[in-house]
């Protein structure tokens, strides 16, 4: 009698144990909406700030157009990483 509770509880916790490791599944897929919004964010936020940075190089150090154009060639190089980086997330999903 005592040694069939004993095992009932263990049954118990093993089952809790297992409820409580087992990795969770992503179920939810990302809407192409979702997705074009978030690719679009990461090259626009590139741009953004890689524009700032040649209008304030360009403001301190009287560089006119080349501060700008040169930071603007960088917002883009660094936009399109960030979406290849996303892209090889999601391939790897």
């Amino acid at each position: 009698m005592v040694d069939e509770e004993k095992l009932q509880e263990l049954k118990k916790r093993i089952q809790a144990a297992k409820v409580t490791n087992t990795p969770q599944q992503k179920t939810k897929k990302e809407s192409g909406a979702g997705f074009g919004f978030k690719i679009s964010t990461e090259i626009i936020a590139a741009l953004v700030i890689g524009v700032g940075i040649g209008l304030i190089v360009d403001k301190y150090l009287g560089t006119k157009p080349f501060g700008l154009i040169i930071f603007f060639i960088f917002g883009a190089l660094a936009g399109f990483l960030n979406v290849y980086r996303v892209m090889r997330r999601i391939e790897k999903q």
